[in-house]
C-alpha cells in the first residue's frame, strides 16, 4: 500500500531521545532529593524490606476474627495507627537521644508499612505487617533503636488486647529481618538479565545481522532504564515483585523490535533485487518497516496493557508493584521498538554501507551515493 507522505521516522532520531534524557534528568532529581533529606543513599529509591531489611508484627488473631472483613478492618486500622504513631516516634527519637545520644528525625523514626498479608490457619490464623527498619544512618551497628521500637511498639499492642480481649489469647511479636538476603536476590536477577541479552544478541545476530543484534539490545537497556526511572519518579516500592516485572519486560519488550527488523530484512531483500549494484536506501527501508508493522505494534501493547492495567487497579499493593513497572515497561518498550532501535540502526548501518561502498569504488566519497530502488 502506498502511502500519501514519505514517513521520517528515523531521520529524527535528535528529537527521539528527548523524552528518555528528560525522565532520566527528573529521576536523577527526585532521587537525590530523597537521599539528601533523609541522608541515606538508599532512601532515593522507595526500597522495600526484601532489600532493605525490616521488621515483621505478628498478631495472631484467629480466623473468626481474620475472616470477618468488618473486625479484619478494625484490627488492621488500629495496628496502622500503632506503627504509625507520632506519640511511639517521640519515644523513640528521645530512647535514640538518651541512650545512644543519635539525634533522629521523628518522621525517621515512624514506621513505613510495606504490605500485609494473613498466614496460618483456624486458631493460629495471624496478621503480618512488615515495615522498614530505623535508617542505619540513625541506628546503632547492633540496631538497638529499630529492637527498641518494635519492643515499644509490641508492648502498647499487647496492651490494648489485654484490656480490650482480656479472654483471647492473641499473641503479638515482632521478628527482625536482616537485608543479606537481598545481594542474593540481586545477584540473581542481574544473572538472568545478562544471560537473556547476551542469548538475544546471539540469536538476533544469527537471524539478521550484528546491527540489529546491537540496536535490539540498546533499546532494551532503554526500555528497562526507562522502567526504573519511571519506579524513582513514583516512587514505587523496589522489592521481589519489582524484579519480576524487570525479568517480565526483558522477555516481552523485544517482541515489537524483532517484528521491525524481520519487515527490514524482508524490505532490503526486495530493494536488492533492483539493482545491486547500489547501496541501499536503509532510512526509507526502515521508515518504510516501521510504517508497515505500526498497527500490529499498537494492537500488540493495547492488548497486553488492558490486562495489566486491570490487575493494577483491582490488585492488591503487591500485584500494583509489579503491574505498574510492567506497564511502564511495555510504554516504553513501545517507543524503543519504533524509533530509538530503528534510528540507531541506521546510523551504524549507514556509516558501514558507505564505507563499504567507498572502498568498492561503487561511490566516491564526497558523491551522493546512489540508493537501489530509488525513483527519480
Amino acid at each position: 500500500m502506498k502511502m500519501p507522505k514519505k514517513a521520517r521516522i528515523v531521520e529524527k532520531h535528535g528529537i527521539w531521545a528527548i523524552a528518555p534524557v528528560l525522565i532520566f534528568l527528573i529521576a536523577v532529581i527526585v532521587f537525590t532529593s530523597f537521599a539528601v533529606v533523609n541522608k541515606d543513599m538508599s532512601k532515593g529509591m522507595n526500597i522495600g524490606i526484601d532489600f532493605a531489611g525490616g521488621s515483621i508484627l505478628t498478631v495472631e488473631l484467629g480466623s473468626d476474627i481474620l475472616e470477618d472483613t468488618d473486625k479484619y478492618n478494625e484490627h488492621y486500622n488500629y495496628l496502622e495507627s500503632v506503627l504509625t504513631s507520632d506519640e511511639i516516634a517521640k519515644q523513640v527519637v528521645q530512647y535514640a537521644k538518651d541512650n545512644h545520644n543519635i539525634d533522629i528525625p521523628e518522621s525517621s523514626a515512624v514506621a513505613s508499612i510495606s504490605y500485609v498479608q494473613t498466614s496460618g490457619s483456624d486458631t493460629g490464623m495471624s496478621l503480618l505487617i512488615k515495615y522498614d527498619n530505623i535508617s542505619s544512618a540513625y541506628d546503632t551497628k547492633s540496631n538497638d533503636i529499630t529492637n527498641e521500637r518494635n519492643e515499644i511498639i509490641v508492648n502498647q499492642i499487647k496492651e490494648y488486647y489485654r484490656v480490650n480481649y482480656q479472654d483471647s489469647g492473641i499473641e503479638v511479636s515482632t521478628s527482625y529481618i536482616g537485608a543479606t538476603a537481598s545481594a542474593s536476590l540481586i545477584r540473581t536477577a542481574l544473572i538472568a538479565v545478562a544471560i537473556t541479552i547476551v542469548l538475544i544478541l546471539i540469536y538476533i545476530m544469527f537471524r539478521f545481522e550484528i546491527w540489529s543484534g546491537i540496536s535490539a539490545i540498546v533499546a532494551l537497556i532503554h526500555d528497562v532504564a526507562m522502567m526504573v526511572f519511571l519506579v524513582i519518579i513514583f516512587r514505587i516500592q523496589v522489592n521481589s515483585a519489582f524484579i519480576a516485572a524487570l525479568i517480565t519486560i526483558v522477555s516481552y519488550s523485544i517482541n515489537n523490535t524483532i517484528v521491525v527488523f524481520d519487515r527490514v530484512r524482508e524490505n532490503r531483500k526486495k530493494a536488492m533485487a533492483v539493482d545491486k549494484s547500489a547501496i541501499l536506501d536503509n532510512n526509507s527501508i526502515v521508515n518504510d518497516s516501521i510504517m508497515q508493522t505500526l498497527v500490529r505494534s499498537i494492537n500488540s501493547t493495547i492488548t497486553t496493557m488492558i490486562a495489566i492495567t486491570i490487575f493494577a487497579i483491582i490488585g492488591t499493593a503487591s500485584v500494583r508493584e509489579f503491574a505498574l513497572p510492567v506497564i511502564f515497561g511495555l510504554i516504553a518498550g513501545f517507543y524503543s521498538s519504533l524509533v530509538i532501535a530503528p534510528s540507531l540502526y541506521c546510523l551504524m548501518k549507514n556509516s558501514v554501507d558507505k564505507r563499504k561502498a567507498i572502498k568498492k569504488n561503487i561511490i566516491k566519497k564526497d558523491s551522493k551515493p546512489k540508493y537501489a530502488g530509488a525513483k527519480d
